[in-house]
């Protein structure tokens, strides 16, 4: 190489800064992530709350510490605190959004440590070695990595709607607290996100019905099986029933 052109290399190579490692808070908060994630598949719900709760008092912006302490609380019945730890998880991905659209270095590295959690989760599910504790199962697991990968690629400083798994997730914890109307506005906030999201059409399905609306109930079941999703036959049956009793 030209002498020349060594000299330019090592003047770029000393005047470029030198990539962050990650710090011991992110690296020991990852580790009671996952931790918290494989108690609570083992459903040893108490390990994983404080696991959980490690997590967020190391990095309080780690969505999905937020989450999994939303998934314990709602297989545990205490649902106020499920709907408090999901908001929680969308002030961290408001948070977190910010920051990356300021190409913030430690927020992408958490983005993609989570990414690998869930990847590593999910290969857990299929392999039989831990049941899944959720509803949506490792469905729920492709749409939070789908998410979070989509991310790395968003250049806009305009915020993006909230992701629809944490909507779904506050919705349902709304309904079983009997906030039918925060219920409602949190699936409509998840097909804002997606449109096509056929849980969402059956869960807004479900709170139509209960809150007597039966005409819009029948169109969000329509609207469910159009996009896929296997509406259960007893809700079929209950809302023909109700519709014809009014």
């Amino acid at each position: 190489m030209h002498a020349l052109a060594v000299a330019a290399a090592v003047m770029f190579l000393a005047a470029a800064p030198a990539f962050a490692q990650p710090s011991r808070e992110h690296l020991d908060a990852m580790r009671h992530l996952r931790l918290g994630q494989e108690n609570m598949h083992h459903e040893q719900w108490d390990k994983a709350e404080a696991e959980f709760q490690a997590a967020i008092k190391l990095e309080p912006t780690l969505e999905m510490a937020h989450y999994g302490l939303g998934q314990v609380y709602m297989a545990t019945k205490r649902y106020p605190d499920a709907v408090r730890a999901y908001l929680a998880c969308r002030d961290a991905f408001v948070s977190n959004t910010s920051r990356r659209a300021t190409n913030d270095a430690e927020a992408q590295r958490a983005l993609d440590d989570q990414i690998r959690s869930l990847e590593d989760e999910k290969t857990l599910l299929v392999s039989g070695r831990v049941t899944a504790m959720t509803s949506g199962g490792p469905i729920d697991l492709d749409r939070r990595i789908s998410d979070l990968k989509a991310r790395r690629y968003h250049e806009s400083k305009a915020m993006p709607d909230t992701p629809a798994w944490i909507s779904i997730a506050l919705g349902s914890a709304y309904f079983r607290s009997g906030s039918m109307s925060k219920a409602e506005r949190e699936y409509l906030e998840a097909l804002k996100a997606d449109p096509k999201l056929g849980e969402a059409h059956n869960n807004l399905a479900v709170v139509y019905m209960l809150t007597q609306r039966y005409a819009e109930a029948n169109a969000e079941v329509k609207a469910a099986e159009k996009s896929g999703f296997r509406v259960n036959p007893q809700l079929k049956e209950d809302l023909k029933k109700a519709s014809v009793r009014h």
